[in-house]
């Protein structure tokens, strides 16, 4: 009995071995392929577009993409992370005088309000990836007189990058770093 019971269990792991062909098998994805699927990373900009400006003059045209240059020292950089609260976010072109709050996050969209506290106003961030890109709406609100006021309103284009840095201080126009 004991040997018709092992042979019986051979030959069903057996057919079952052999049912499996290599592309039914499940292969473990690699972190890169897992990455691009995410917003987990490195990002840095590549274009903006200008949707509004409350101080633009009549003749201003808006909603077109410039490019940006990808060696310059100033990029809007940011790094993405899961974290046991959810995701964090680093704004590298920013110091602590800045706080940063997410709203909301998941696997293909963060959202996020980076503030300071003078003057009184917040950039209020949905990003969510599209493609190999992240697509960013950004909107500058300020407290004036009580209220809140839509200061500017654009978008930016950011690609994954391998790396980014910080440099070692604060200048005038942020803190400069460099992707790769």
């Amino acid at each position: 009995m004991r040997k018709l019971h092992s042979f019986l269990f051979s030959l069903a792991f057996a057919a079952t071995v052999q049912a499996q062909t290599p592309s039914e098998v499940a292969r473990p994805a690699s972190q890169e392929q897992t990455a691009q699927k995410t917003i987990e990373g490195y990002w840095q900009d590549t274009a903006r577009r200008i949707l509004f400006t409350r101080d633009a003059p009549a003749s201003y045209a808006y909603g077109q993409w410039t490019a940006l240059d990808q060696s310059q020292t100033y990029p809007s950089a940011k790094q993405i992370r899961k974290s046991a609260k959810g995701f964090e976010l680093v704004d590298l072109l920013y110091d602590d005088t800045y706080a940063i709050r997410i709203v909301r996050a998941d696997d293909r969209s963060i959202e996020f309000v980076r503030s300071a506290p003078f003057p009184a106003c917040e950039m209020r961030h949905t990003c969510s990836l599209q493609g190999e890109e992240m697509l960013c709406s950004l909107e500058n609100v300020c407290r004036e007189g009580g209220k809140d006021v839509l200061d500017w309103k654009g978008e930016e284009r950011y690609a994954r990058r391998e790396n980014c840095e910080r440099g070692l201080r604060r200048e005038a126009q942020g803190i400069p770093h460099r992707c790769r």
